[in-house]
């Protein structure tokens, strides 16, 4: 759908790279809902969570990771959320058992908090460092102690950031980062890594890249400041 570009960010890019996606939501749907490449993902996440847990879908595009969340563990409470307003008519459209939202994933106010468990499913690519940044503080806000995150991500050259474009003069803002970096990353911000694996991208992806699947554990508020206080 995309072809490399040079043009570097002059504004808001997260908020570029989501007017195309809302523009071109019916497509990507079309194209990626019915992908089943990172399902045994959504598992590990799905058999961490309690009985009746609650989950929420950060970036969920038209719904992939909520529905596959949904068939496995219909006890689940499923939350999804994203900035595109139609990507978020699709995710209702096929995933009629779930609520979502449009909401700011570096903000996620009014969402709730709580969660056992958060996927947050390649939105990470499209995301510089400073709102990764605004991110993460505010998933730390609405998950519940010992929450699990899986986290995709599309890997590439440590420091690489440009803007994609599709055949209809429509961009997207990418950030590569390399897997050591996105773990490192992830752990900075209060998570413990338990499972990392790398793998191709899907073979309907218009540019081909490794991918990144990470599950990870946050870890208490109470106990990152005792180990903090013991390094210092």
């Amino acid at each position: 759908m995309f072809a490399i570009g040079s043009a570097m960010p002059a504004s808001d890019v997260c908020r570029e790279s989501v007017e195309t996606f809302n523009k071109l939501a019916d497509r990507y749907a079309a194209k990626y809902f019915a992908l089943t490449q990172y399902d045994r993902y959504y598992a590990m996440l799905a058999d961490r969570m309690p009985t009746g847990g609650s989950v929420i879908d950060i970036a969920c595009g038209p719904g992939n990771v909520a529905a596959h969340l949904k068939r496995v563990r219909p006890d689940l409470s499923v939350v999804g959320i994203d900035m595109a307003p139609r990507m978020i008519d699709e995710a209702r459209r096929r995933v009629p058992d779930v609520a979502f939202h449009v909401a700011d994933c570096r903000e996620m106010t009014g969402v709730g908090c709580g969660f056992h468990g958060a996927a947050f499913a390649f939105g990470l690519s499209y995301l510089p460092d400073v709102d990764a940044r605004r991110f993460f503080a505010a998933l730390r806000r609405v998950l519940a102690d010992d929450a699990f995150l899986l986290l995709t991500c599309v890997t590439g050259p440590e420091g690489a950031a440009r803007y994609e474009q599709s055949s209809s003069g429509d961009r997207v803002f990418m950030v590569y980062r390399s897997p050591d970096a996105i773990v490192e990353l992830v752990e900075s911000h209060g998570f413990s890594v338990e499972f990392c694996e790398q793998m191709p991208s899907p073979g309907n992806a218009s540019v081909a890249t490794t991918d990144l699947a990470i599950l990870a554990k946050r870890v208490p508020a109470s106990a990152a400041s005792t180990s903090d206080d013991e390094a210092g």
